[in-house]
């Protein structure tokens, strides 16, 4: 799908559900308390016009509060309409009965009717596991999970589509194999996969197999993590939190921030184009 609009604030692709998602997003991960407020805050005065979040961050609470000041004048003739919304259903929360309460909670935290987007965050029902590393186990395990759950857990988030919950819905951290698994029985095909993109891990053949069947492929943490410090989601907000819902300490064991950065490929494309290695990344 390509990126339409007449400059960068304005670039936006469409969904497969006829939706218009912004080209770049300002995501939540790891951002707490009063940073996070002021991050959102920050980046809707300039501009920014997708929040993506996720319940597993423990910032929702946070980012709706930000968002509605800006609904309320900070951000001049800002509409809920002009802000796309993503958030996502986590690995101990998607079994089927409660994937409406899980996005009710979000939908109260953040402080709005509805959402632009809701994904699957993991293609798994799992109790701890990070938000960019999937979680320790063995693959034939994660198939025995995945195959159990996701089509109840689908039919439910199809569900919040039809009572008008949220706009469009899709997967995140989704494999070939499980997208060909989820599409044999979907009704709705996932209008999104987001998973980890950047130039250390392209996944070309999972990104040609979305767009030949109409998903847009979304980039989480596309400059790499810059850090692997342990963190926990007991610093974030008071929010309301699903019944039975674990705070999760987790650890990114993997780190591509600082080399990929200085890749002299990305120095050099960054230099012909003057702009920062962030950007040609982004």
């Amino acid at each position: 799908m390509r990126a339409k609009g007449s400059n960068s604030s304005m670039h936006h692709f469409e969904l497969n559900t006829g939706h218009k998602i912004p080209a770049v997003g300002l995501g939540t991960w790891q951002a707490d308390g009063d940073i996070c407020t002021e991050a959102v805050r920050t980046a809707l005065k300039v501009g920014y016009r997708h929040l993506d979040c996720a319940h597993l961050y423990g910032n929702e609470v946070e980012v709706g509060q930000a968002l509605a000041e800006a609904l309320s004048g900070d951000v001049p003739g800002l509409r809920r309409e002009d802000v796309f919304v993503t958030s996502k259903l986590w690995c101990t929360t998607n079994a089927p009965q409660r994937v409406e309460t899980s996005v009710k909670v979000c939908l109260k935290n953040l402080g709005v009717s509805y959402l632009d987007l809701y994904l699957v965050h993991w293609p798994v029902t799992f109790s701890f596991g990070d938000a960019t590393d999937p979680p320790r186990k063995s693959g034939s395990e994660l198939r025995m999970r995945t195959s159990h759950r996701l089509k109840a857990t689908w039919q439910a988030m199809e569900c919040l589509v039809e009572k008008g919950l949220v706009n469009a819905i899709g997967v995140s951290n989704f494999s070939i194999q499980q997208i060909e698994e989820l599409l044999s029985f979907a009704k709705i095909v996932p209008a999104v996969n987001q998973v980890e993109l950047h130039p250390f891990w392209r996944q070309d053949d999972l990104v040609k197999f979305c767009q030949a069947k109409g998903i847009h492929v979304s980039a989480h943490t596309p400059l790499g993590v810059p850090a692997s410090n342990p963190l926990s989601n007991d610093c974030g907000s008071s929010g309301e939190d699903e019944c039975e819902t674990p705070r999760i300490a987790f650890r990114r064991c993997r780190s591509v921030h600082a080399p990929m950065l200085k890749s002299s490929v990305v120095a050099d494309i960054a230099a012909r184009l003057q702009k920062t290695p962030e950007q040609v990344c982004i």
